[in-house]
Order: C-alpha cells, then sequence, then structure tokens
C-alpha cells in the first residue's frame, strides 16, 4: 500500500513534465517552430500553392444577444461571433517531430480574408482586433473567432404592431477577392447561439443562412426572423383604448335633461386626445408602413369626435320650442317606438296577452279586439325630448355594433396575418 501512494505521488509531482512534452509546449520549441514557419512566410499573397485555385473560406455566425430593432432607422443591433476556418497551406509541420501540435498567434501576423459586413451601418472596418488570436492547426487549418456588436441594415413593416414579424439579414462578404479566388462556404451549423440571451421585446423564430455567388464576389446571407412580443403593448395600449371607447358610448345612456351629458362628453373625449398623445410615443415610427393600431387609433378619435358633435345637437333640440318639426325627426322617433313596441298604448298590452298561449278565447271578444284596431287611433304627440330620446338610442346602437365591428375585424387581421 506504500509503494503504491509513493508510485502516484511520483507521478503526479511529474505529469506536467509530461504533459508538455506530449502537446510540445515547451516556450523552445514553440519559439523555434515560430521561426521555421515565419523565414519565408508572406502575410500578403494567399496562402495556397497553386496561386490559380480557390482558397474556400468556412463560415458559421454565433449569436450571443438581439441588443435592438431600430423602426425608425430600421436598424438591428447584434452581439456575437464569427466562426470562421480555412485552410493555410503556407503553415503546416509535422506535429509529431516538432512536438506541437497547435499554436495561437495573432491575427495580424498571418494572412486572414478581408471579410467585411456588407449591409453595415458604419463604414467597413476589420473584423476583430490586433489582441484578438487565432489558433493553427499542424495541418494549416486556421480558426479565427472575431467577436463584435454588428449594427445592420433591416426592412421593418409595422402593418401589423404589436403582432409583427420581422425578417433581417446580416450579409459577410470577401471585399477585395473574387470569388474565383477566395469562395464562401456554409458550414452545417450556419446561425447558432453562444450563450444566448433573450430579448425583452424580441422573440428569434428562424434562423437560416445561405452563399450568393456570382462570376465577381462570394457573400453569406444570415438571416433572423423576430416576433414581438405583445403582451406589454396590449396591456398598455390596447385594452386602456377599448376602455374609453366603452366610457364614450355611455354617453348616450344619460338623459339630455341630466345636466352632465355635455360635461360627461368632453370629459371623456379630453380623457382620450390625452391617452392618445402619450401612447402614440410608444408607437414605432415609420413612413414606408403604418401600422393598423394606428389606424384603430384616429378611428377611436374620430367617434369620439362625433360622439361630442351628437351630445352638442342634442342639447341644442332639447331646448327648441314647440315649433314645425321635421318629419325626418318625426319618423325617427316613430321607428324608435316600433321598435321598442311603445308606438299604441295598447301594444304591451297585447304582448302581454299573446304571451299568455291562451288556446281558447271567445269569439265575441276577438272580434272586438279587432274592430278596435281598425279605429283610427290619434297619432302620439311628439316633443323634442322624443327625437333627443331617439337620436340616444340609434347613435348607441349603430356606434356600439360599429365599434365592436371595426375592432373584432382589425385585430383579427392583426392577430392572424
Amino acid at each position: 500500500m506504500t509503494m503504491m501512494r509513493t508510485i502516484l505521488f511520483v507521478l503526479f509531482l511529474s505529469w506536467p513534465l509530461l504533459f508538455s512534452c506530449v502537446l510540445g509546449n515547451t516556450p523552445d520549441k514553440v519559439n523555434s517552430l515560430v521561426l521555421d514557419l515565419f523565414n519565408n512566410y508572406d502575410k500578403r499573397t494567399r496562402p495556397v500553392k497553386d496561386q490559380n485555385s480557390v482558397l474556400k473560406i468556412d463560415v458559421s455566425l454565433y449569436l450571443s444577444i438581439i441588443n435592438s430593432v431600430d423602426e425608425v432607422q430600421e436598424k438591428l443591433t447584434t452581439t456575437g461571433f464569427l466562426w470562421i476556418t480555412w485552410v493555410d497551406e503556407n503553415l503546416t509541420w509535422d506535429g509529431m517531430s516538432k512536438e506541437v501540435h497547435g499554436l495561437y498567434l495573432r491575427q495580424n501576423d498571418i494572412w486572414k480574408p478581408d471579410l467585411v459586413l456588407k449591409n453595415g451601418f458604419t463604414k467597413f472596418h476589420e473584423m476583430g482586433g490586433d489582441f484578438y488570436y487565432i489558433y493553427i492547426g499542424s495541418g494549416g487549418d486556421v480558426l479565427w473567432k472575431p467577436y463584435e456588436v454588428f449594427e445592420t441594415r433591416c426592412s421593418i413593416d409595422i402593418t401589423y404592431f404589436p403582432y409583427d414579424k420581422q425578417k433581417c439579414d446580416i450579409v459577410f462578404i470577401v471585399w477585395s477577392y473574387s470569388v474565383i479566388e477566395v469562395s464562401i462556404t456554409k458550414s452545417s451549423k450556419g446561425i447558432d447561439f453562444y450563450e444566448f440571451e433573450e430579448n425583452s421585446v424580441w422573440t428569434v423564430l428562424d434562423t437560416y443562412s445561405k452563399v450568393q455567388s456570382d462570376k465577381y464576389e462570394s457573400e453569406i446571407i444570415f438571416s433572423i426572423e423576430l416576433q414581438r412580443k405583445p403582451k406589454y403593448y396590449v396591456l398598455n395600449m390596447i385594452l386602456p383604448v377599448m376602455c374609453l371607447s366603452l366610457l364614450a358610448m355611455l354617453v348616450f345612456l344619460i338623459p339630455v335633461d341630466a345636466g352632465e351629458k355635455m360635461s360627461y362628453s368632453i370629459t371623456v373625449f379630453l380623457s382620450f386626445a390625452v391617452f392618445l398623445s402619450i401612447i402614440s410615443d410608444g408607437l414605432p415610427v415609420n413612413s414606408e408602413s403604418t401600422a393598423i393600431l394606428s389606424l384603430y387609433l384616429i378611428v377611436q378619435l374620430g367617434t369620439g369626435t362625433f360622439i361630442l358633435v351628437v351630445s352638442a345637437v342634442q342639447l341644442r333640440l332639447h331646448h327648441r320650442k314647440n315649433s314645425n318639426m321635421s318629419q325626418i325627426f318625426i319618423k325617427l322617433v316613430k321607428f324608435e317606438r316600433f321598435l321598442k313596441c311603445k308606438s299604441r298604448p295598447g301594444c304591451r298590452g297585447k304582448i302581454s296577452a299573446s304571451n299568455k298561449d291562451e288556446e281558447q278565447r271567445d269569439v265575441t271578444m276577438v272580434k272586438e279586439a279587432i274592430e278596435e284596431d281598425k279605429k283610427e287611433e290619434p297619432a302620439p304627440q311628439i316633443e323634442w325630448c322624443d327625437v333627443t330620446s331617439a337620436i340616444d338610442f340609434f347613435s348607441f346602437i349603430i356606434i356600439g355594433v360599429a365599434n365592436i365591428s371595426i375592432t373584432c375585424y382589425l385585430f383579427n387581421t392583426i392577430i392572424s396575418h
């Protein structure tokens, strides 16, 4: 048992030495290898033995976070890094004999493709930085992982806000070399996620990538489909507007002679106008497309204006003296009484009687009722208060039906697009 412990202790102490020998990470060996590799190395030329051949670079994108989507500037800001690999035929060695299987060198020490962000917001600049290191394997395999904040142009369509979906592209291109010199290839991963943090406003629905090449240039397009999270906007914009529109309709349930009808209308209208001015700041601004929600708010503001005008007209009519009344108002009152079944004094009684569903009636009583109906009854007197009551009745029905129909249609269109 003591002998076994001694052997394990010796192995533990000698492990760093064995490890360094296997991987070849001693400074002298690494320095010697670097001097040999860069003795005739020129980073200004493509790293291929045959300069007529095509150098292929494999590109993938790893996203870490969706920072923001700016609807006004039509800008997508993301954070992540590119996973770029290629083979440098001028940086190869025998890993077994040199006892070094890989090197880490600064990115500016070797040749690398001038890969740039094609649809960026700022001018072209070099990926990464001098403090970034590139890994080089003994077979010439090069791995470069520049970490960047990408600001790209993205066409924004806010028609279905806040249930809108956006498709944004991040495009990279080899700027200086033609496609017959340097060609981009897509890895199987395309777009992947690295320690990804969810955005509070946007959800990533899908990602995909494709390579586009013509006879001049080669580029890779990373596409991201985003969907806005609507909960905040529904609770803070849509529901309050619906509640205010309901309050505006209730003005037609207040009698004109109550004295508070006009003040109630003005109060609701002003509340609606102030609220719209507040939430308009939260709506995305875009001249290319108009949000259906913005149109809905305009309709509601127009409805509030109409209600205010109708209330003012009602007050004017209610205080008019009994003078010659237009046939339009007379027919309006008669139609309202017909719908309420109160155009004749005996209407309610007849309905009540009919609801008793008596199977046997006296023939004489039926004939008398028929004769009574045939008698010409004097037309009920119509006053201006009856006119305002009829206006309340029809306005409540028309605006209520129109409001519900418009709301259901617009939001069904927004949600189911």
